[in-house]
């Protein structure tokens, strides 16, 4: 047995004693040193640091980690978690739509504002508070205009990003939006509930195209 096998089974030993920290830790060593061609085992081994994650309290990266595993390789296991635990953003699922709606589009104003000013995390909690207050209002009034309902995910999407704050704080210029998906067989841009062509069998909306959480923003890792 390789030391990243011989990990990854004392990573799901630690899951079985509810020991979330020594799981991480195990699935970690085993994920740097896994072959990247051993697709199948790197599929089990992100599954199990999804579920890791969302133990630990962070769904969304759970979530990005279970997507990981789907594209690698297509899993049952992995389908019932995302169809449990993420919504159709590709984010992990709240307590009702509108929820769902609120963070959204809480996000992609995050990311827009990140790459204004050229840096992948919030700097500090003051910040966070006052881009989350500004954003917050802004969708309040999207919200009681009435234009979201009847909407599908994909199409509240096309409206979040439309919708630009202008957020009071220095911008670096050169900046630039995210790359526009498009299906070069067809010669189409790609649609939000089109499926994805990484292979997943998911909507792209909810896979490749999906918006990272406010965890993942958090620390940068998205």
């Amino acid at each position: 047995m390789n030391c990243w096998q011989g990990n990854i089974n004392r990573g799901i030993h630690s899951l079985n004693r509810h020991a979330a920290g020594a799981a991480l830790r195990y699935f970690c060593h085993a994920l740097s040193d896994c072959p990247v061609s051993n697709s199948a085992e790197l599929s089990r081994l992100l599954f199990y640091l999804g579920v890791t994650l969302k133990r630990m309290g962070f769904s969304n990266s759970a979530v990005r980690s279970w997507l990981a595993s789907q594209r690698l390789k297509k899993r049952d296991t992995a389908k019932k978690m995302l169809k449990r635990f993420s919504n159709p953003y590709g984010m992990a699922k709240q307590g009702c739509e509108e929820q769902d709606d609120w963070q959204a589009f809480y996000s992609i104003q995050v990311l827009r504002y990140l790459k204004r000013v050229n840096r992948r995390t919030i700097a500090d909690a003051v910040e966070r508070r006052l881009l989350r207050e500004i954003i917050l209002g802004t969708w309040e009034e999207l919200a009681a205009s009435g234009c979201l309902a009847g909407k599908s995910s994909a199409q509240k999407c096309e409206i979040f990003r439309s919708l630009k704050i202008d957020f009071p704080f220095f911008f670096y210029p050169g900046s630039r939006e995210a790359i526009v998906p498009v299906d070069f067989f067809s010669g189409k841009r790609l649609k939000g509930e089109e499926r994805c062509l990484c292979g997943s069998g998911l909507p792209f909306l909810a896979c490749c195209g999906r918006t990272p959480g406010e965890d993942e923003l958090s620390t940068g890792c998205f």
